[in-house]
């Protein structure tokens, strides 16, 4: 599958609908393994009253065997410890005052979605999905209006070649194709798992996390690189 035709909303939208339930919940996790990295080795806003020990609990609890009783009440237990904290009980109004909070609130917003959802729709792992997209196309964009390079921008624009000789990546800025090719990877390895299995229980659910966990790790290197800027 070329990666970057899942950018178009019919082909996403109709592989949203095939999915089975338990495959949906797989996608949407990957989606947002694909933002977890800001939350967890950036700083958290103290007024926010959360702990990033809390949110590697909820991540870690999304990705244990699905139906099982313990990994329920871990999940539910997770969950009510963060959603009991400022951020989400007395959530401040007006302009954040980083490029760092903004991309942690869009995380921890589907967060907050996801205890509430306990069969995803189609149209739902779509939204998931489509979050860290939006994420990578403000990046890229931030990166383009900026008055610097990156520092690794040769090796982005050799990326972007690369990408570009196996199909449309030239349409596309780093992050965005970076996302779309783990995205694209993750949903091959996801409809290939056996029916029952979690993404822990196999190697290529455990590739499928590295992969985002990998891509995950670069925002936050560009995130604090712009935030040390004064961007």
């Amino acid at each position: 599958m070329d990666a970057f035709d899942e950018l178009d909303d019919a082909a996403l939208t109709d592989r949203c609908a095939a999915m089975t339930t338990l495959q949906r919940r797989h996608a949407a996790t990957l989606a947002l393994w694909r933002l977890r990295a800001p939350l967890l080795m950036l700083r958290l806003d103290p007024e926010w009253g959360l702990h990033r020990t809390v949110v590697e609990r909820v991540f870690r609890a999304m990705i244990l065997t699905p139906g099982e009783e313990e990994s329920h009440r871990a999940y539910t237990e997770a969950v009510a410890e963060m959603v009991s904290t400022p951020f989400f009980t007395d959530p401040e109004e007006g302009e954040l005052d980083s490029i760092i909070a903004e991309v942690q609130v869009e995380a921890m917003a589907e967060l907050e979605m996801w205890n509430v959802l306990d069969e995803l729709s189609a149209e739902e792992t779509e939204r998931i999905i489509r979050r860290p997209r939006e994420v990578s196309g403000w990046l890229d964009s931030s990166m383009q209006d900026s008055l610097w390079d990156h520092p690794a921008h040769r090796a982005h624009e050799q990326y972007l070649a690369t990408a570009s000789g196996q199909g449309r990546g030239a349409d596309f800025s780093y992050y965005s194709a970076c996302n779309l090719a783990a995205e694209a990877a993750c949903h091959d390895i996801v409809l290939a798992l056996p029916p029952a299995a979690g993404l822990l229980g196999t190697a290529a659910g455990r590739e499928a996390l590295a992969l985002c966990e990998a891509f995950s790790a670069e925002l936050v290197s560009t995130l604090a690189w712009q935030h040390n800027l004064g961007h």
